[in-house]
């Protein structure tokens, strides 16, 4: 009897420790976001940019690996993130061919299409 009670009155260290783990993942994004706001008041010419995409860099790299659990044994949560990356290529490289592929000669709209007995 008195190790149950013993049992029942210590907290679950797995749950706790995990617990502190997401905290400090939830403050150091925290800081991450704050340090990324910060760095749009100093003048660092193009070298902002290239901090600004690797502070980023290393925000996703955080969410995915212990807020989405892509770091799990399981399966799911990898091919959902690369398909969402693969879709997300796909979407760019339309874009991509639909800007290069505007006529940028000429800022006039093409002329109406004629019907065939007016002409």
């Amino acid at each position: 009897m008195k190790a149950g009670i013993r049992a029942a009155r210590q907290p679950d260290d797995g749950l706790g420790r995990r617990r502190r783990r997401l905290l400090l993942i939830w403050g150091l994004l925290l800081f991450l976001a704050a340090l990324t706001v910060g760095t749009a008041y100093i003048p660092l010419g193009s070298f902002n940019m290239l901090l600004n995409i690797l502070i980023a860099g290393v925000k996703v790299m955080l969410i995915g690996v212990f807020f989405m659990h892509l770091a799990a044994p399981q399966a799911v949560p990898r091919m959902t993130c690369v398909i969402a990356g693969v879709m997300l290529a796909v979407m760019f490289a339309l874009s991509g061919v639909d800007y290069y592929t505007r006529d940028r000669g000429s800022n006039t709209p093409p002329p109406p299409v004629q019907s065939g007995a007016a002409r």
